[in-house]
């Protein structure tokens, strides 16, 4: 039997059923940078083929037979008091369609302690909570340089400028209003994720 040549460039789809990623996340993915492609004067998105095989050969060669995609597991702290909410956040985190390492802390005390226990990618936050609020948490984070690599959301039920009557919101901070649009905080995941992904590649650490 003659093996077929793999062709030099892919479409996006059919980058996506190589990698067994969806056609959104391969093509946040080339936004980012973390894929090779670029724009056909016809207006047709292409991908390299060799960069696609870099991501899977990388994912065999780990020896992770289960996963042979470059779906990297993302860290998330949920600093949230209310169980609603908490289960909320977990039905967003299941549509996600790559792993997620999902922590829960009552109260920014707890968060701090987890924070040291293991490094997150992201931190979520509400802002009153007890005994410690996010503000508190806010000011914890701003202070130690060692976390600034953080990515920090809030989510309250205040919009910004009441919320900034309570406390210090740095710029840095993104902040969402609940109710939040589910498909607005999937898509910062998204973005979160594709962002861990193209770190650990440029580190060659994907594991």
């Amino acid at each position: 039997m003659t093996t077929q040549p793999l062709p030099d460039v892919l479409t996006t789809r059919e980058a996506a059923a190589r990698l067994g990623l969806s056609v959104t996340s391969v093509q946040k993915m080339v936004q980012s940078g973390a894929l090779q492609a670029w724009i056909t004067p016809g207006g047709h998105r292409r991908i390299s083929s060799a960069a696609v095989e870099q991501l899977r050969m990388t994912r065999e060669q780990s020896g992770d037979t289960a996963y042979r995609t470059p779906t990297e597991r993302m860290r998330v702290l949920l600093a949230e008091d209310d169980e609603i909410q908490v289960s909320y956040f977990r039905t967003l985190i299941e549509r996600c369609d790559y792993p997620v390492d999902l922590t829960v802390a009552p109260d920014a005390s707890v968060a701090l302690i987890q924070l040291e226990r293991q490094r997150p990618d992201l931190i979520v936050t509400d802002l009153l909570m007890k005994p410690f609020d996010g503000f508190h948490l806010i000011k914890m984070l701003e202070q130690d340089p060692a976390y600034h690599p953080i990515d920090l959301i809030v989510l309250s039920a205040m919009n910004r400028v009441e919320a900034q009557k309570l406390g210090k919101l740095p710029d840095w901070v993104t902040f969402y209003q609940k109710p939040v649009n589910p498909e607005r905080m999937i898509g910062y995941l998204d973005s979160m994720h594709t962002r861990v992904i193209k770190t650990h590649i440029a580190a060659n650490k994907i594991c």
